[in-house]
């Protein structure tokens, strides 16, 4: 007897759509537990004593923890699969996000330097954090067709900014009511709940998976470069160093982090300090950024997806982020000096929102040039982009002692603009995989057309 995944006619499955549901749920936890330390700094600066150049080390730890952890965890990814790295992964960060909760100024009535390990936890959370974005990419090139892949990686960020738009209020009423420490215990919580989910519920590929028919697989299969997905060797390594591409996605990526560190960082505490808006209603004015994140991610898939079916490579993966990232920046230098808090948070709402617009072509891409080391160029270009996120975040204290905040924001929207016109170099055409190989064949509009039908 057939099985109904082989009986003919039957209709495709479309499980690969409830992973990207998932791994939309693990982004969603993953920024709760990245930003949640941004409502709370306050508390934590007076309960420690903390300066506010401290506190920018606190907060930059995780960062220069995420960049340092995102190779490595690519090629956890590319070597174990997603299914395993992702889960071990956020129960992880999830047990470190808990360990905040018990953070002392002293133990068994010694002193100890709450500063210090504030940061040690903040960074081994970074380290932790970083097979996240990777991960996500390596189940994206298992799972999604070549169609579809900047959509789902924008959906994928839109459950980020629907993560970040949740947690400040969250957060901010959790600390109001219960206490700092007691926001920390519940982000892991909700964490541990989703790692569970995930495990239970996926499998590294199609073809392992119950819930998968023969229809759904040949589809998955049909917009696939290649169909040898054997790990990165050597040789992969010696066209990686040489491949333009990965440089320039690495130059745009830490300029990208160099212009919007400010919105996961210092955004809060700047309407909280230097404007006057209030706790309550900068953690308001800072869930507008995440919203403008949560909807521009899938809404910068669609058009993606859109150019790339319309003009094919490399004008198609191009032509959003070089717009939308460069409109960001123009919008980060303008935002500063709007003296009405409420348009001056609408307006770096629109600058993060045109940034996440972006953030799918850049994941897409790295599937476009590469299938073998999705993970590791994966991780080498988002470390970019969190290093770059880390040194923005602890010189900003400087720059702004030295400059004024005008002036220090502003130069964080610069960086943007050049982000975006790097992407003029990056061509997703050339793959990685096959040396220097003009893929226009494959990527041409009608290509794309003929399999999608």
């Amino acid at each position: 007897m057939m099985t109904p995944s082989t009986i003919p006619g039957v209709p495709a499955t479309r499980f690969r759509w409830t992973v990207v549901a998932l791994l939309c749920g693990v982004a969603f936890v993953l920024y709760i537990d990245r930003i949640n330390i941004m409502i709370t700094a306050p508390q934590l600066e007076k309960e420690f004593g903390l300066s506010s150049q401290m506190m920018g080390n606190v907060l930059s730890a995780f960062l220069f923890g995420y960049a340092l952890g995102l190779v490595p965890g690519g090629w956890l990814a590319d070597h174990f699969g997603p299914h395993r790295v992702l889960t071990w992964a956020a129960v992880s960060w999830g047990l470190l996000t808990a360990l905040m909760a018990c953070v002392q100024k002293e133990v068994v009535g010694h002193a100890i330097n709450s500063g210090a390990v504030l940061i040690s936890v903040r960074f081994l959370l970074g380290i932790c954090e970083a097979c996240a974005y990777p991960t996500f990419n390596r189940a994206l090139a298992n799972w999604m067709r070549r169609g579809e892949r900047a959509l789902s990686s924008g959906l994928i960020h839109g459950g980020s900014g629907l993560g970040g738009a949740f947690t400040p209020v969250f957060i901010a009423l959790i600390v109001e009511q219960l206490g700092w420490r007691e926001s920390f215990w519940i982000s892991g919580a909700i964490t541990f709940a989703v790692a569970i989910l995930w495990w239970k519920l996926t499998t590294d590929h199609p073809a392992q998976h119950s819930r998968v028919n023969a229809a759904e697989l040949q589809q998955i299969a049909a917009e696939r470069e290649e169909l040898q997905t054997k790990a990165a060797d050597r040789q992969w390594y010696r066209n990686l160093v040489r491949s333009q591409n990965a440089y320039m996605l690495c130059a745009s990526e830490f300029l990208y982090g160099l212009s919007g560190f400010v919105f996961l960082t210092w955004f809060y505490i700047y309407f909280v300090k230097v404007r006057g808006a209030g706790d309550f209603y900068s953690a308001v004015l800072s869930s507008l950024i995440y919203l403008a994140m949560a909807v521009g991610a899938p809404v910068g898939g669609i058009l993606c997806d859109a150019c790339v079916r319309k003009w094919g490579s490399p004008w198609g993966r191009r032509t959003v982020p070089l717009v939308s990232i460069a409109l960001s920046g123009v919008l980060g230098i303008v935002a500063p000096s709007i003296a009405n808090n409420t348009w001056c948070a609408i307006v770096f709402s629109a600058a993060a929102g045109l940034q996440f617009v972006a953030a799918s072509a850049f994941w897409a891409t790295v599937i476009d040039i590469t299938r073998r080391g999705t993970g590791v160029l994966g991780g080498f270009m988002n470390g970019a982009g969190n290093l770059g996120s880390a040194i923005g975040t602890v010189a900003f204290p400087w720059l702004v002692d030295h400059l004024g905040w005008e002036l220090a924001l502003q130069l964080a929207g610069f960086a943007g603009v050049v982000s975006g016109l790097v992407w003029m170099f990056i061509d997703s055409s050339r793959q990685i995989d096959r040396g220097i190989s003009d893929l226009s064949a494959v990527l041409t509009p009608e290509a794309l057309t003929s399999e999608a039908h």
